[in-house]
């Protein structure tokens, strides 16, 4: 086997079990990584859409829809009002906000103690190589090419 299968088998399964683990980290306050990553991308762009959304995780839009379902259950979320009344844009309301900094506080202290006994440089060269897949991925993707 190529060493280049070994990595894309080592990189998907890398990614489910941090996947599991941020699950397990998040279950104190009631949401999982699915959540915290709607979550996040609100506290990121401040405001969008549920099509920008899911968009920008790489997801359907059902799924986005369902998961901003269980958000506004959690009453994390709210609706901004637009002039455009067909466009729904999402935010993060005081709640969404303080759950946002306890929860990437939570997941900061998590990686660090996941990564503290790994050699900064071969972090580094890591992430680099991260990075540059995923340019190479976000240039050729069949979404990239429409």
């Amino acid at each position: 086997m190529s060493s280049k299968i070994k990595y894309r088998t080592a990189l998907l399964r890398c990614a489910r079990l941090l996947s599991d683990e941020l699950n397990h980290v998040l279950s104190p306050f009631q949401i999982n990584y699915s959540l915290w990553q709607v979550i996040y991308v609100l506290n990121e762009k401040t405001e969008c859409t549920s099509i920008e959304l899911a968009q920008y995780l790489n997801v359907s839009k059902p799924s986005i829809t369902k998961r901003i379902q269980v958000l506004e259950q959690l009453n994390v979320i709210e609706h901004v009002h637009t002039e455009d009344k067909r466009q729904k844009m999402l935010r993060l309301n005081t709640e969404g906000l303080q759950l946002y900094q306890q929860c990437s506080a939570t997941i900061d202290d998590y990686e660090l103690g996941l990564l503290q006994d790994i050699n900064t440089h071969d972090l580094d060269v890591s992430l680099q190589t991260l990075t540059e897949l995923m340019r190479i991925l976000e240039n050729t993707s069949v979404g990239a090419q429409s």
